[in-house]
């Protein structure tokens, strides 16, 4: 087949010289069409009718041969797809070679004449022949060659027999054979289906993964080795112990690791210990090895970390040990720890190193009760607040809250009848107003929602009262339309020859601010923003000589 170009058409199914390759391992497939897409159906020799979704580079990889690269990949292609399902040839060159005219190791090995001992047979008087030219050699044979054709299934090897063998007594292969056994298809079975957890298994991750456990440090005087063994003929591995333990040297035999608990490190510093060097560090006996030797091996597993070593007069002294660490450590574990603390800071956690700098945060007080009044234009986009009266301009409510009213002692106070008292503050246009309320009004704004509560607000308080936007009750449309005929008049003004100024009225109020206030829906562009918008545009249409003046 000639090397495929993109001028040339390509097919929509496998290759045939794929197809021929799969068949002569047990194996045929090809591509069909399954809705808007492709699917690849494979059937083994020993497996159901199989399907596969695939995609459009995997299609146009199976689909194409003709050049070495380009089979090699139609090959890979489709045995990435079933290698979930099937046990498949050892490469592209086994499966290529099965059922070949030369299977070189594909089906066992030949061990030659004069190989490891073999000598030629004579077939009628059944002895040896030790004449080579009389007993049979290898040559170039048909297909479907003589001997014991093998299969490595599992690691087991079946049908044995010589001089066919299924591996040479070395294990030696010659230049040019392949793998016994690796060629074709096996269908692993029907794979188990992973069920679906019903919880959430993250809810019980503690009784799943057990937390890191942290061994405290000894407080108590280390117990001197001279003390424990008093000679040679004393000592016993676990007095031995008991002496690492104490100075802050701790083994684990069961987990294998090695911990430091040094006082001249803020950390612990566990290492993972040999089958070697566990079985000298819990040696019985001394002559065997020595506690020096000991010593030794514990060095040599710190050695990367601290600076110092454990001695024998560490060992000896009621004092923890206080090896340092080295300089490049100490700075990398002090950077790591920085990290942490600024990530802590950023999530909210404050975790000072000096306790003494700590901040602690005060006690919520569960009788006091707070709600934003400026929360009211999300809560009811039509309701505002305004002075008292038919025409009070708006004024801003910020923080509405009541407390019990306390002595400096923080304890409650009551009236002369025995009742306790109670009071509501706001914050009134920065201006902090109170007023006592019963303890009736004090239970209702304990108990309703926040848009209730400043309906209760509005109630106690007569410096302020929740009332209607002016004007919300008209219709969007008649404001866009005004507006817009607002912005004609301005540009007709622009398109005069003196290109005067336009004339913009507003409502003042003179009450105690005397400055415009206009009102308009949030989130819905005011009269002004579209009035402003339309007056730009009329001035740069006055400069370029357009627009409705021309």
């Amino acid at each position: 087949m000639s090397i495929r170009s993109n001028t040339l058409p390509m097919g929509r199914d496998l290759a045939p010289e794929l197809q021929d390759i799969l068949r002569r391992n047990g194996m045929q497939g090809h591509i069909i069409r399954q809705g808007d897409g492709f699917a690849l159906a494979v059937q083994g020799h020993d497996s159901p009718l199989l399907t596969y979704p695939i995609n459009q580079q995997q299609m146009r990889a199976m689909v194409d041969w003709g050049t070495n690269s380009a089979n090699k990949k139609a090959y890979n292609t489709f045995a990435a797809i079933l290698s979930n399902d099937f046990y498949l040839p050892r490469s592209f060159v086994h499966a290529r070679n099965a059922n070949g005219r030369v299977a070189m190791g594909l089906h066992g090995y030949r061990i030659g004449v004069g190989e490891y001992g073999r000598l030629p047979w004579d077939r009628r008087g059944l002895h040896p022949m030790m004449d080579p030219y009389h007993g049979r050699f290898l040559g170039w044979t048909p297909r479907q060659q003589e001997g014991w054709h093998m299969r490595r299934v599992g690691g087991a090897l079946f049908m044995q027999g010589a001089p066919m063998v299924p591996d040479r007594p070395d294990g030696r292969m010659k230049p040019g054979e392949l793998q016994n056994g690796a060629y074709g298809f096996y269908y692993k079975g029907q794979q188990t289906q992973v069920q679906q957890p019903s919880q959430d298994v993250l809810a019980d991750l503690q009784t799943v993964i057990k937390p890191v456990e942290v061994k405290p440090r000894p407080v108590e005087p280390a117990k001197p080795y001279n003390e424990l063994i008093t000679s040679k003929v004393y000592f016993t591995n676990e007095k031995f112990r008991e002496c690492l333990d104490s100075h802050g040297i701790i083994i684990d035999p069961e987990k294998k690791t090695l911990t430091i608990q040094s006082t001249g490190a803020k950390q612990d510093f566990v290492y993972d210990l040999t089958d070697e060097e566990l079985k000298k560090l819990n040696s019985n006996s001394i002559k065997e090895v020595p506690v020096q030797a000991r010593l030794d091996i514990i060095n040599g597993v710190i050695g990367n970390d601290f600076s110092d070593k454990v001695t024998m007069d560490m060992l000896n002294s009621k004092e923890h040990i206080a090896i340092v660490l080295k300089p490049e450590v100490a700075a990398e574990l002090d950077q790591r720890q920085s990290i942490l603390l600024e990530q802590a800071n950023v999530q909210g956690v404050q975790q000072p190193l000096d306790p003494s700098l700590s901040v602690q945060r005060e006690l919520e007080d569960r009788a006091v009760a707070h709600v934003d009044g400026q929360s009211l234009y999300e809560m009811n986009e039509g309701k505002g607040w305004f002075r008292e009266g038919k025409h009070g301009r708006e004024v801003m409510v910020d923080d509405i809250k009541v407390e019990p009213v306390r002595n400096e002692q923080g304890e409650q106070q009551k009236d002369t009848k025995g009742n306790a008292l109670y009071r509501m503050t706001a914050v009134i246009n920065g201006e902090s107003i109170s007023h006592e309320i019963n303890q009736k009004q004090y239970d209702k704004f304990m108990a309703i929602d926040d848009y209730h509560r400043m309906k209760l607000f509005s109630h106690i308080f007569k410096e302020v009262d929740m009332k209607n936007i002016p004007g919300e009750h008209t219709g969007i449309g008649a404001k866009i339309g005004g507006a817009l005929l607002a912005g004609l008049t301005v540009m007709g003004e622009l398109g005069r020859m003196n290109h005067s100024g336009p004339s913009v009225f507003m409502e003042h109020h003179h009450d105690h601010d005397p400055r415009p206030h206009i009102y308009f829906k949030p989130g819905v562009d005011s009269p002004q923003d579209i009035a402003s918008r339309a007056f730009d545009a009329g001035v740069n249409a006055g400069m370029h000589g357009v627009g409705l003046g021309r």
